[in-house]
């Protein structure tokens, strides 16, 4: 199997990279109206039909034309999605960032640069900036390793797609890890049970009352309170992303060492499921799930590891040895009543998404409490 992780690098602009990101900005306005003008909906009809007009306009390669249709394709589509819905913005789609999706035919990547075939015999260098998190795919990709995919560039960064071949097919045992506000509970079928504790909850609580706080501001320092909430909403954001990519490395890391397949909840569409109280609300729409579940799943495809996905309901309540249902015991502890099994109850949640998944072969549970991390 290929898998693709996007690398960000920053680089030197300079004024030929700034007139390429206007200019290509400007032709995906043009073949959205030119789309839109004549009823074209589908890409190789709009690049065959806007192709002499676009030439006429500007003088770049080929591939330019291509790309920018490809984009006001996609644009278009989505575009055109809202307004059946009625929830379009504007009469017609525009784009007003600065970005390029490069054809693979104008740009190549060097190490340190790009080159970009700008047209027939002309190219411009892209000088990039990057550090040792950098180096390491540089090095992969020097070492035959990694292929680089369709490069993308905005007016700050430049990303490179690098590809890899891996084997996702055999691991040695599997574990289910299941994500939660305080801590992430991972559970195999050795068996063996770790949490990997977490202050996501109090970095969120944490910011929530400065926010607050600033908010009463707004009344008598309408732009100070601007400022502070920029300032913080980042600051936030920043160390709840610092803190997913460190957790996921751990749990990664944990399971490349025993040479674990994971199994994660399939937890999709959940935030229109969660109605409890609007404390309880807040809490669980603020608990970044998914990005700690993409962390993980693209960190474990590049170290070989297989990612499976299974349903979530009834996961915590629920006997994994009977599947009858279960009650609680005490703080966190649930025990069933038909068979007596107890157990916590992020460790049930674990046994459960073993049990539902088909290469697992179903999960032994663990004679220990799970270690705290």
């Amino acid at each position: 199997m290929e898998v693709t992780l996007s690398v960000p690098f920053g680089y030197e602009a300079n004024s030929g990279t700034e007139k390429l990101l206007r200019d290509f900005r400007d032709m995906i306005n043009f073949c959205i109206e030119y789309a839109l003008k004549n009823n074209i909906t589908s890409y190789a009809r709009l690049r065959k039909s806007v192709y002499q007009e676009w030439k006429l306009r500007w003088d770049y390669s080929t591939h330019f034309c291509h790309s920018a249709c490809l984009v006001a394709t996609s644009m278009l589509k989505g575009w055109r999605r809202l307004k059946r819905k009625g929830v379009a913005k504007g009469e017609k789609p525009i784009a007003r960032k600065l970005f390029i999706c490069f054809d693979p035919q104008l740009v190549k990547f060097e190490g340190h640069r790009l080159r970009i075939s700008v047209k027939s015999r002309k190219f411009l260098y892209i000088k990039l900036k990057f550090g040792d998190y950098q180096k390491k795919f540089i090095e992969g990709w020097k070492n035959g390793e990694l292929k680089v995919g369709e490069v993308f560039m905005n007016g700050t960064r430049v990303l490179i797609p690098f590809r890899k071949d891996v084997d996702l097919s055999n691991p040695s045992d599997w574990i289910a890890i299941d994500v939660n506000e305080s801590n992430v509970t991972a559970v195999s079928t050795n068996p063996h049970a770790i949490q990997f504790k977490t202050n996501l909850r109090e970095i969120r609580s944490t910011y929530f009352e400065k926010r607050r706080r600033i908010q009463r501001l707004g009344k008598n320092n309408p732009f100070t309170s601007k400022r502070l909430m920029e300032k913080y909403s980042r600051r936030e954001k920043n160390r709840v992303k610092d803190l997913c990519h460190k957790l996921s490395k751990s749990m990664v890391d944990f399971a490349k060492q025993h040479g674990f397949g994971i199994v994660l909840e399939d937890l999709k569409n959940m935030r229109r499921r969660i109605n409890y109280s609007k404390r309880m609300n807040r809490r669980l729409h603020s608990l970044p799930y998914r990005k700690i579940q993409f962390y993980i799943e693209y960190k474990a495809n590049l170290s070989g590891l297989p990612v499976e996905y299974v349903d979530a309901k009834f996961s915590s309540s629920l006997c994994p040895i009977c599947g009858g249902r279960l009650a609680s015991n005490g703080h966190r502890i649930l025990k069933c009543k038909a068979c007596g099994f107890e157990e916590d109850r992020d460790v049930i949640a674990c046994l459960n998404l073993l049990k539902r998944n088909p290469r697992c072969g179903g999960p032994r549970c663990p004679r220990k409490p799970p270690m705290k991390l």
